[in-house]
């Protein structure tokens, strides 16, 4: 019943009196929380050679503040929308800051998946391959594919907010939110910068398509050192994928060819080594056959 409550706009009467419903702690509240404190201890772990390690604290203490005011907010749609999707949109902000740890801290385990990458692909695949195939058609599609992920992960949290059941829109953005800091955890512990870091930019006439000059300006704006492995755009795009299979099977048919796309791209671009895609798409199949047991675990038994 307290579902539906929610969906009326947050409000049960009681002996005649309204009251507002608080949203409570919710699974991907406390998927957050969990993160939040194995992050913490990263970064007090590397205080002494990580210069902003108080901002990065800081913006851990916010976002734990973040999750106490939803947990106590009325029930309405956009408390909905936020509590669902915070994690998502503070991805940017973790994807950063793991980033500027692992460039202070200069210790990084690219040797390690180079090997792996000589033993799956007989060398590197991601300097190789858009040598031997410089297909300008190829790279304009691979490139776009790349560039999708942005509108991929967007717009699917933005369609089963507007189009599915509320259910739906949380479920979909727990197992998104679910395969991001899954892949930052990892990076917390094995930081790889990739190729792109490592041998520098695809060059030649593929890196001068439309898509591949976008996809190189964001990356020069935003790309995280040592955020390589798995790929994290690989996990969280083919996972919203799976999420809305469930909810929005046409939105689900749309993305997946261009999120295959984007594991392709990845590598084709020489953005990502190949085993980051393999181990990208591998985590996101994981994750999502064992992510409603997850939600479930993580579920209050009773109302907060």
């Amino acid at each position: 019943s307290r579902g539906r409550h929610a969906e009326d706009g947050g409000v049960v009467s009681r002996g005649g009196v309204a009251l507002s419903l608080r949203r409570g702690i919710t699974a991907t509240d406390r998927l957050m929380i969990g993160f939040l404190l194995v992050n913490t201890a990263v970064v007090v772990w590397h205080a002494p050679v990580v210069g902003a390690w108080r901002w990065l604290l800081l913006a851990n203490a916010l976002t734990l503040t973040l999750v106490a005011l939803l947990a106590r907010a009325p029930v309405t749609g956009l408390v909905a929308f936020i509590g669902g999707g915070y994690g998502v949109l503070l991805s940017i902000v973790y994807y950063t800051q793991l980033g500027v740890i692992a460039l202070d801290t200069a210790h990084v385990y690219d040797a390690l998946v180079q090997r792996w990458e000589a033993a799956v692909f007989g060398g590197q695949v991601s300097v190789t391959w858009n040598q031997r195939v410089p297909s300008l058609v190829l790279s304009w599609i691979m490139h776009f594919c790349y560039g999708s992920y942005y509108w991929i992960v967007t717009g699917t949290g933005l369609w089963l907010y507007f189009r599915t059941p509320r259910e739906a829109y949380e479920r979909g953005m727990f197992l998104i939110t679910l395969a991001f800091y899954t892949c930052y955890l990892i990076f917390a512990f094995l930081p790889v910068t990739g190729p792109r870091e490592f041998f520098g930019d695809a060059t030649g006439p593929i890196a001068t398509v439309l898509p591949a000059r976008f996809v190189h300006r964001v990356l020069e704006l935003g790309s995280a050192w040592g955020t390589a492995f798995p790929s994290s755009h690989v996990a969280a795009s083919w996972m919203a994928v799976m999420a809305s299979w469930r909810d929005a099977r046409r939105l689900a048919l749309v993305l997946a060819p261009v999120s295959f796309g984007l594991a392709l791209g990845t590598v084709y671009g020489q953005i990502h080594y190949g085993v980051d895609a393999i181990a990208g798409a591998i985590l996101a199949v994981a994750l999502f056959a064992v992510g409603d047991r997850v939600r479930n675990a993580l579920r209050p038994a009773a109302p907060w």
